[in-house]
This record gives C-alpha cells, structure tokens and sequence, in this order.
C-alpha cells in the first residue's frame, strides 16, 4: 500500500463519515418539516373555525348596534323631556326663591312700618296726655 492508496482510503472513509452526517441532517430537517406541515395544517383548521366565529361575532355587534341605535332615536324625545322637565323645576325653584326674597322684605317692611306706627301711636298718646294733663292744670 502505498501513500497514495492510503490516501485514497483516508478521503474515502472521510466522505463516508461526511454522507452519514448528511443523511443524519436530512433525516431531522425531514422530520421536523413534517411536522411544520402537519403544524400548519392545525394552525389553518383553526384560523378557519376562528375567521368563522370571528364572522359570527361582528354579525352579532352590527346587528346589537343597530339594536341600539333604534332604541336611542327612540330615546331622544324622551331625554328632551327630562331636560324640559328640569328646566322647568329649576325656573319654578328660581320664582319660588323669588317669592320667598319678596316676602321676607315684605315681612320686613311690614314689622319695620308696624314698630314706626307702634311709636307714632305711643308718642302721639303721650302727647295728648300731656296736653289734657295741662290742659287739666290750667283749669284747676
């Protein structure tokens, strides 16, 4: 044998040892391709039963919009009257404070005018006293 033989048989089992990687390799790309297809096949099944379900459920938001949105036409006059309602309880509360401001003035003008009476009457009757009462003097 000679170097050249034995070199030969060095780069021979050297490729040998090289398929046999090969085939290993290619044997676990193999599979795990098989397995990214049978992946992707699970992922499409569901993506179909989601695309389904998801179609389903907007169906259902359009159809539970349109729901409420004839129910807030029907709504409205009935929040305007709310609002009316209100508006006039607040211009009833406005008049009535009103009222009640006017009548506490009255009141007070009344009490004021009663106690002005009230002193006119006494020191008019303490006037005419007085003058009886000289008048009662001048005569004794």
């Amino acid at each position: 044998m000679t170097i050249g033989e034995l070199a030969a048989i060095i780069a021979a089992v050297a490729f040998v040892v090289l398929v046999i990687f090969a085939c290993i390799s290619l044997v676990h790309v193999s599979r795990n391709l098989k397995e990214t297809n049978e992946t992707i096949k699970v992922l499409s099944k569901d993506l179909d039963s989601l695309s389904k379900q998801t179609e389903e459920l907007l169906s259902s938001t359009n159809e539970l919009l349109d729901d409420i949105n004839k129910k807030a036409v029907e709504l409205d006059p009935a929040v305007k009257a709310v609002a009316d309602v209100g508006e006039s309880v607040s211009n009833a509360n406005a008049a009535l404070n009103n009222m009640i401001i006017r009548h506490e003035e009255r009141k007070n003008d009344f009490s004021l005018n009663l106690i002005k009476s009230a002193g006119k009457a006494i020191a008019f009757s303490a006037w005419t006293r007085m003058l009886s009462r000289r008048k009662a003097r001048k005569a004794k």
